[in-house]
C-alpha cells in the first residue's frame, strides 16, 4: 500500500497538535483526521483518528496493522508537515521583511503620507459614498 496524497493544515497554536489532515492510499482509500503531534521533548509523531469511550479512554478508528506501514505513513506525514511548516515560516519571514522595508521608508520620509495620498491625476482622495454601508 503506497501513500499517494497527503493534505495537511498547519496549525499555529501553542498546543500539542501541530497539524491536521488526511492521507490517501493507492488513490483508493482515504483516512481523515490524522494529526501531527509534538511531545514535551519536541519529538514529532502522528495520531490517527480516534473516538472517546464512555470511560474516558480513546480508541483509534483507523490505524495501520503493521509496523512497516505505520513507519511509512508516519515518515510521509511528518516529511509533508516539515515541508509545509518550512514554507509557512519562510512566507512569514518575507512578510516581516516587507513590513520592515515599509517602516524604513516611513522613517526616511516622515512627511510623506502613504495611506491617504491621492492617486496620480486626482487632486484628492476618493470620497466615501453615502448609503447603508454595503
Amino acid at each position: 500500500m503506497e501513500v499517494t496524497q497527503i493534505r495537511m493544515t498547519v496549525l499555529d497554536n501553542a498546543g500539542a497538535t501541530k497539524a491536521i489532515g488526511s492521507i490517501s492510499f493507492n488513490d483508493e482509500l482515504a483516512v481523515r483526521g490524522i494529526r501531527v503531534m509534538e511531545s514535551g521533548d519536541g519529538r514529532k509523531f502522528i495520531s490517527f483518528p480516534s473516538r472517546q469511550r464512555a470511560d474516558g479512554q480513546y480508541d483509534d478508528i483507523a490505524f495501520p496493522l503493521t509496523k512497516e506501514l505505520y513507519h511509512k505513513v508516519s515518515d510521509a506525514v511528518i516529511k509533508e508537515y516539515n515541508t509545509l511548516k518550512e514554507s509557512a515560516d519562510k512566507a512569514k519571514e518575507e512578510a516581516k521583511d516587507e513590513f520592515m522595508d515599509i517602516s524604513k521608508i516611513a522613517e526616511a520620509n516622515p512627511d510623506q503620507v502613504f495611506m491617504d495620498a491621492p492617486a496620480e491625476g486626482r487632486s484628492e482622495a476618493p470620497k466615501a459614498r453615502k448609503g447603508r454601508g454595503r
